[in-house]
């Protein structure tokens, strides 16, 4: 009886994420990350010998104390609750449950998590080391020094255009040439379409521009500007995370630094030039102005420390 339950829901789990990625937009990553949370929900139902069609708000509770009882951090747990809120609310509308089990329970909240970014002397020290060659080998793995050029050059590419665009990292590999407009030889704003499938114009500075727009000019229109090779798929979000790793490390910052890191540095130097908090959450393709408050938050946060002993 277990195993034909568990089979009906990895069918209507697939319906699911279908519903996510084709009719809401969702983006491969989030899709990833429901599909990894309800299979955590459905292996403790299982091991509990619980249907999940006919859960009730005390079960869900028993999962979160099951979560915070394993060290599941509670930015993690909320996520999780919030992915099965998503789902049951889907799964009521389409019939396939009779009640919602998450609707009625008190939902856990997300501690507030203050950015990370890089500031001016660190985001110098990272070019510098991007820009420094002398680490690549003349020959690694059958591949020559001017090939681990390239590779290098295509990475200083993308993490200067995050810094200088404050793109998320699916929406910068995604992107293609005809998604750059270009006029008289300066990239002056790409085409972004972000969370929800919703399209946004990011403008650039003209110096980064005159780079880009140089960058993709032997480019097809319809080509990825982050191909391994012309007419290939961008390279992927790990292959990013982890080139950035190392020249985080190269350059000496201790910090723990993401590509989501580097949007977060770009934020921060707009607030710096005083820029207006709704003219970042429309670059930065924010839907609600609260995600972008955190940036405040933040600001507020390191003025205290400055003047803490004063």
């Amino acid at each position: 009886m277990a195993n034909s339950i568990e089979l009906k829901f990895k069918k209507i789990q697939k319906e699911f994420l279908e519903f996510l990625k084709f009719t809401k937009g969702h983006a491969d990553t989030t899709c990833y990350n429901y599909n990894s949370d309800l299979n955590i929900w459905i292996a403790w139902l299982t091991e509990e010998g619980k249907d999940w069609r006919k859960c009730q708000p005390l079960d869900t509770e028993h999962f979160v104390s099951y979560l915070a009882k394993n060290k599941v951090g509670p930015h993690a747990i909320a996520r999780k609750i919030s992915c099965l809120s998503t789902f049951y609310k889907w799964a009521k509308r389409n019939n396939h449950v009779e009640e919602d089990p998450i609707y009625q329970i008190e939902k856990p909240k997300r501690p507030r998590r203050m950015p990370v970014w890089l500031e001016t002397e660190e985001q110098d020290a990272f070019t510098k080391a991007v820009r420094n060659y002398d680490d690549i080998p003349d020959n690694i793995y059958g591949r020559s020094k001017p090939s681990s050029i390239k590779i290098r050059q295509r990475y200083e590419l993308l993490f200067e255009l995050i810094q200088k665009s404050g793109l998320r990292i699916s929406e910068a590999l995604s992107l293609k040439s005809a998604d750059v407009r270009v006029v008289d030889g300066v990239a002056k704003s790409v085409r972004v379409i972000g969370k929800g499938n919703k399209e946004r114009q990011v403008p650039l500075p003209e110096s980064f521009g005159r780079v880009l727009a140089l960058s993709i000019a032997d480019k097809y229109r319809d080509e990825f500007l982050f191909a391994k090779k012309p007419g290939c798929r961008p390279v992927s979000h790990h292959a990013a995370r982890a080139y950035l790793k190392k020249m985080i490390d190269k350059a000496g910052i201790e910090k723990k630094v993401t590509p989501h890191k580097l949007r977060h540095t770009y934020a921060t130097r707009l607030l710096e030039k005083d820029v207006q908090l709704v003219d970042i959450q429309t670059l930065l393709g924010h839907e609600s102005i609260a995600t972008t408050q955190i940036y405040t938050h933040a600001g507020q946060e390191r003025l205290s420390k400055l003047v803490a002993d004063i």
